[in-house]
């Protein structure tokens, strides 16, 4: 005789909650054309080369020389970033959690480790976003923050970007005409091969779109924006994304965000954009074992990240006054 099961319905335990894993904002910016360059595991010099042709007349016969062609070098630098934990199992055997441990003594793993992986994952790709854009080595209230200096700070210490005219805020009487500002700054070398992205937060994205909504521009806002955040502006080329990192209420550990990296635009072509690291799928290859020595089960992601610019002077950067 053998079991037929075919049909009852498979057993589901509904006494107890399951975790709810709260929605995270991840990683965006580093898919939309970034220039990423992986094997840099210190710092890396990149060439860039630039050449003039001034013409002449050649109405007669001979050779004289005119053009210049400049090698400089950038560099990108990559710093050493770690995570690391360890949970004792047993820990879990005192409440409710006990059901995802083992029922011997040996408490050498737990269901939800894998869960916590993911968990874990899914929180470092929305700070590496927040740590690319908002991230100085100076802050000292987050641990995230301080580790490398993200876009906003390169461009700020570069000071050769185009400055958008400053407003007291991004508030519904003057976000449209920020954006128009950008726009018409953005100098036409730094949009001729590569279409210009105005990124900006989140909170500004929707302070945009409300306008236009009230502006009965209704017809700028395709279909799906909601999803990807982002959209054209309206009459023009310029294509604007909202990306997490940017926000004004990114966490930080104590205190609260600076304020130089609030209320931040900066447009530019993708590919202007560096990211460096030693091996990009190093960010998301996360270590879990069960340590014999101490009993405990730990958890280990070691990545080395870093961002600059090609080209400070093919970027409109804008800050509140």
């Amino acid at each position: 005789m053998a079991l037929s099961l075919g049909t009852l319905t498979a057993y589901v335990e509904e006494n107890k909650a399951d975790l709810i894993l709260k929605a995270i904002l991840g990683g965006k910016t580093l898919g939309l054309g970034v220039d990423i360059r992986d094997g840099i595991k210190s710092s890396e010099k990149i060439p860039i080369l630039e050449t003039t042709v001034p013409f002449q007349s050649a109405a007669s016969c001979g050779f004289t020389t005119s053009g210049t062609t400049t090698i400089t070098q950038i560099t990108l630098a990559t710093s050493p970033i770690a995570v690391a934990e360890q949970i004792c199992i047993k820990d879990l055997d005192a409440y409710f959690t006990q059901k995802w441990t083992p029922d011997n003594q040996n408490k050498d793993t737990t269901a939800i480790a894998q869960d916590i992986i993911n968990r874990k994952i899914a929180h470092i790709a929305n700070r590496v976003e927040q740590m690319i854009w908002q991230g100085k080595t100076t802050y000292t209230n987050d641990t995230v923050l301080k580790q490398i200096n993200g876009w906003i700070a390169a461009i700020d210490t570069a000071g050769t970007a185009v400055a958008a005219t400053q407003q007291a805020s991004i508030s519904a009487s003057t976000v449209r005409g920020i954006f128009e500002d950008i726009y018409q700054k953005i100098p036409a070398a730094a949009i001729w091969n590569e279409p210009a992205i105005a990124f900006c937060g989140m909170d500004t994205f929707r302070i945009l779109v409300m306008k236009l909504m009230t502006d009965n521009l209704y017809h700028y806002s395709p279909e799906g924006w909601a999803e990807k955040w982002e959209m054209v502006y309206p009459g023009t080329n310029m294509k604007i994304i909202a990306v997490p990192g940017m926000n004004n209420d990114n966490p930080v550990d104590t205190g609260v965000l600076p304020t130089a990296v609030k209320n931040r635009i900066v447009a530019t072509y993708a590919s202007n954009l560096l990211f460096g690291t030693a091996l990009e799928k190093d960010i998301s290859d996360m270590e879990m074992w069960f340590s014999q020595d101490d009993r405990v089960l730990k958890f280990y992601l070691e990545f080395r990240a870093g961002v600059n610019c090609k080209f400070f002077d093919h970027i409109v950067q804008y800050l509140n006054s």
